[in-house]
């Protein structure tokens, strides 16, 4: 059975104490399909140590015999991202049944992630290492993001896929640009007020 990733009430409580206390960003490489069970794995024994990992999944759209459903694939495969209290050295943190290493940044050869690596890490962060279902209306022959996580990313959107209900964004990683499919949903009632905005910032291409 597959395993699927579930952010818990425990993960909330712990993501808003890093926030309280400050934390340090970190990304770790594992095999491919071993993500989830390392996030895992590293939250149960690193509890006490306030430390959080997230693997990066998105609920993609699957169709069968005219029924949709959703399901969870991993964005990034092979790659957790680790976030500790500051002044939390790396080191504390070992391998147990999983194995991984820390990526070092490119530019300023350490551990820590800094400038874009950074805020990919932080957008995975708020979302609690899945990216949902943002909410989206048709505005002038076009997609609104109204809410959701590509709300924030809506400058990064490149196209859309109407048929499927996906906005493909580009963001970088590791001084790489990345390109993928993030799901959205119709809002079938568009409010009179919205529907008379006109925010080209807002727009994607068809």
């Amino acid at each position: 059975m597959k395993n699927n990733w579930e952010f818990s009430e425990d993960l909330e409580d712990r993501r808003t104490n890093l926030v309280t206390t400050g934390y340090d960003n970190y990304c770790l490489q594992t095999l491919g399909g071993k993500e989830i069970e390392l996030a895992q794995e590293l939250n149960i024994i690193y509890k006490d140590q306030g430390a959080m990992a997230l693997p990066f999944l998105r609920l993609t759209h699957k169709s069968e015999k005219g029924v949709r459903t959703t399901y969870q694939k991993v964005i990034l495969p092979g790659y957790v991202f680790l976030f500790l209290p500051t002044g939390t050295l790396p080191s504390d943190i070992r391998p147990g049944g999983v194995g991984f290493h820390y990526v070092k940044n490119v530019d300023k050869k350490d551990l820590l992630l800094h400038g874009d690596d950074k805020k990919y890490a932080q957008w995975v962060f708020h979302n609690g290492g899945i990216i949902g279902m943002s909410k989206a209306i048709r505005l002038n022959g076009k997609v609104k993001i109204t809410s959701g996580p590509l709300f924030n990313m809506v400058g990064n959107i490149k196209e859309y896929s109407k048929k499927n209900r996906n906005c493909r964004i580009v963001t970088t990683l590791f001084n790489r640009q990345i390109s993928m499919w993030l799901p959205f949903e119709w809002v079938e009632e568009i409010p009179e007020e919205l529907a008379k905005e006109e925010n080209t910032d807002s727009d994607t291409k068809e």
